[in-house]
């Protein structure tokens, strides 16, 4: 978990309108950040969120808690 969050932190400049755990199905170009075993995150760039595939329901929460969080930080910086 603790790589999944290091990858969300470094690119929520990149993906900060969203994090999916399901794949999309209208085709947005995805680039895949992290692939190793079961758990998988993809980045749509151009509309800016993740996808993130291999998680238990109680490992979705706690990252999308997380994801939550890593926007909050970057809209009180924003604000300084």
């Amino acid at each position: 978990m603790e790589e999944v969050k290091r990858i969300l932190r470094e690119n929520i400049k990149d993906a900060n309108c969203g994090i999916f755990f399901t794949r999309n199905i209208v085709g947005d170009y995805m680039t895949t950040l992290y692939s190793n075993g079961d758990i998988q995150i993809d980045i749509c760039r151009g509309w800016a969120y993740f996808e993130v595939f291999g998680l238990s329901e109680e490992q979705e929460d706690e990252i999308y808690e997380y994801y939550e969080s890593l926007l909050k930080e970057e809209s009180e910086k924003e604000d300084d």
